[in-house]
């Protein structure tokens, strides 16, 4: 497997690059609200109705983890996609990789609202 990842660097790069924005930020986002103080955090807040959820950090700590194990799934996938195809392994990374941003975006626009 580690073969597999060292001959295929651009899925690896791309995997590792996800990796670094879903678990940085979601780990930046959920150290930022238990140090900010006690208290509902505002989850989700749209311009339209205002405030639609409240609650803890737990959703934080919970899409974190779901998108590493995602992104590690994805991972692995892109590899044997690789090996079979070079189109597909660099898709489905590119893929993961826009997934991961848009995740770390969400974690920034959670500590942004509850700044």
């Amino acid at each position: 497997m580690l073969q597999k990842a060292i001959r295929y660097r651009a899925v690896s790069g791309l995997a590792l690059l996800s990796l670094v924005f879903v678990a940085g930020g979601s780990a930046w986002a959920y150290a930022s609200l238990l140090a900010s103080g006690t208290g509902p955090y505002i989850m989700h807040f749209n311009d339209m109705t205002g405030i639609t959820s409240v609650g803890d950090a737990t959703p934080v700590a919970f899409a974190g983890v779901l998108g590493v194990i995602v992104v590690l799934m994805n991972f692995f996938i892109a590899l044997e996609f690789e090996q079979r195809d070079g189109f597909l392994g660099k898709v489905l990374a590119g893929g993961t990789l826009i997934f991961a941003v848009l995740l770390f975006l969400a974690c920034a626009a959670i500590l942004n609202v509850n700044a």
